[in-house]
């Protein structure tokens, strides 16, 4: 009975999602997330904290395994939270639109389709970065030669360093994301 207790205590422990504050202090907590778009947690003493989203760098979600990074997007020049998908010398990140709305924060977040509001169309954009700036470099809403003209000025500057990727980037004729992460993952590879 006792090492049951103890083995439920040990997954709680380690199944608690994370947030890194702009200062790069680590929370251990509980995160819960508003419909409205408002993050909050529990503290040590049990009390509800609510989060500023402009005070946070990072955060993980152990319910949905995902990652969440604050970058810069050198098109808008505001701070967003989006997805990482891989991270190393070249980092790759993600921005799904689909069913989301703008909350006023500085993050996108889902709404019900029953609700209306300020919603967009099913949209999937990719970002690299190799400091808190990203580029967007793919975008789903793109025909395939607007996306390669995209990748061709956007991803290459990030690539253009290593001529293996880069002649893997040359030989590849469509564009996709899953190419886009085989080429960030070549590249993170490479020494």
């Amino acid at each position: 009975m006792l090492l049951a207790g103890l083995a439920v205590l040990s997954l709680k422990s380690r199944s608690q999602d994370i947030v890194i504050t702009n200062k790069h202090d680590t929370i251990r907590c509980k995160l819960s997330h508003s419909m409205m778009g408002a993050f909050k947690y529990k503290d040590d003493k049990g009390e509800t904290v609510k989060l500023e989203m402009g005070d946070v760098r990072e955060y993980y979600t152990e319910n949905k395994k995902t990652w969440v990074r604050r970058v810069y997007i050198t098109s808008s020049r505001l701070p967003v939270f989006v997805d990482v998908v891989t991270t190393g010398k070249l980092n790759l990140y993600e921005l799904s639109y689909k069913n989301q709305y703008y909350d006023g924060s500085l993050t996108w977040s889902s709404i019900p389709s029953s609700m209306g509001g300020n919603q967009h169309n099913s949209k999937t954009q990719y970002y690299v970065a190799k400091s808190d700036t990203a580029e967007v470099v793919w975008d789903d809403d793109l025909s395939r030669s607007r996306s390669k003209d995209l990748m061709d000025a956007k991803f290459v500057p990030f690539i253009q360093d290593n001529s293996t990727v880069y002649g893997l980037y040359q030989a590849e004729n469509r564009v996709n994301a899953a190419e886009l992460k085989k080429l960030v993952d070549a590249y993170n590879g490479s020494k």
